[in-house]
């Protein structure tokens, strides 16, 4: 499938595209059919921001979803949480995810304790297979798009897949006002 400049082709046929982590959670999936529609694609590195991917690859930036990992803190109880907004959305942090989790304190996680936990590498920490316990926010911007483009676990890939399967990943929550001009 072509979006763009970029081809993409079923994570389940591509292994090393991903982390081990993102084709497990792919294989696993109950869906055979569904499984071909999580699709990935090389990309130069130096292009992994969703900005600069757009403009070299001839993305429509409608599609392109940014990941961003909090740290909701309210005394001594910590939850992650990966914020879904549209390339060129700011997250708004504040106080609908405060409001939301329930939490004192929301801010941007400590980037070892992510990558180790997600075993991702940075700028292309994805919200497929992340630890159980995190909520994946998802601003209701995503609705309007049939297919998604976001991070592919590696800086060199990305992943695209169906809005509506998407949305079936565990955890993942539509919460208005995530996303921001």
């Amino acid at each position: 499938m072509k979006i763009g400049n970029l081809e993409f082709k079923p994570i389940i046929k591509n292994q090393n595209m991903v982390p081990k982590c993102i084709y497990d959670f792919v294989k696993d999936w109950d869906n055979k059919e569904e499984k071909e529609e999580f699709m990935v694609a090389e990309i130069n590195p130096d292009y992994k921001d969703g900005n600069m991917l757009c403009e070299e690859y001839k993305i429509d930036k409608k599609i392109g979803f940014n990941c961003l990992i909090v740290e909701c803190k309210r005394n001594e109880i910590k939850k992650y949480c990966a914020l879904i907004v549209p390339i060129g959305y700011k997250y708004n942090m504040g106080s609908v995810v405060r409001k939301y989790t329930n939490s004192r304190v929301v801010s941007v996680a400590d980037l070892d304790y992510v990558l180790e936990k997600t075993q991702m590498e940075y700028g292309s920490i994805t919200p497929i297979a992340l630890p159980k316990d995190w909520m994946i926010l998802v601003d209701p911007l995503i609705k309007e798009q049939d297919q998604i483009i976001i991070g592919g676990g590696l800086a060199k890939s990305k992943i695209s897949l169906p809005t509506k399967l998407f949305l079936k990943i565990p955890n993942v929550e539509i919460v208005e006002g995530i996303a921001k001009i």
